[in-house]
């Protein structure tokens, strides 16, 4: 029995301590430019089966409460392209494939430490962004001009 609860163990946390599971949510823009965006990195994604896209990254959150970061998981995504491969239900993917360069993504699912694979689970999708969404300054917000 303590056997079987040992490899059940080393098959959750896997050889060096990290976990082999790890629930992420990955946020930015499907199709947006660099200059539009201003992400954290571009990325070049794959959605099931389809061609390389560019995605801007402007945030991943690790969900999962030990292992790596969520700049270890972009370090060691950075140099492979395709960066992420999304994979899941066809109705998770038809929603960030016909997302607008336009509307944030907030896709969560679960990867690998050291794999560039996820499976999907969730899918947010903003509204539409339209123009600028302008900051009003300290002196518009105290005095109102």
């Amino acid at each position: 029995m303590k056997t079987l609860a040992l490899l059940a163990l080393a098959a959750t946390i896997g050889i060096g301590g990290v976990p082999r599971q790890v629930e992420v949510r990955i946020e930015g823009y499907l199709g947006a430019s660099r200059e539009q965006v201003q992400p954290w990195k571009m990325f070049q994604v794959r959605v099931g089966d389809g061609d390389l896209v560019p995605f801007a990254l402007t945030n991943l959150v690790t969900l999962t409460t030990t292992g790596p970061t969520a700049a270890e998981l972009v370090a060691q995504v950075q140099p492979i392209k395709p960066n992420f491969i999304f994979q899941g239900r066809a109705s998770f993917l038809e929603e960030i494939r016909t997302a607008a360069p336009n509307q944030l993504l907030r896709i969560t699912g679960y990867t690998q430490f050291g794999s560039q694979w996820v499976l999907v689970n969730r899918v947010e999708r903003s509204e539409p962004i339209v123009g600028p969404t302008p900051t009003p300054s300290l002196r518009e917000k105290l005095l109102g001009f």
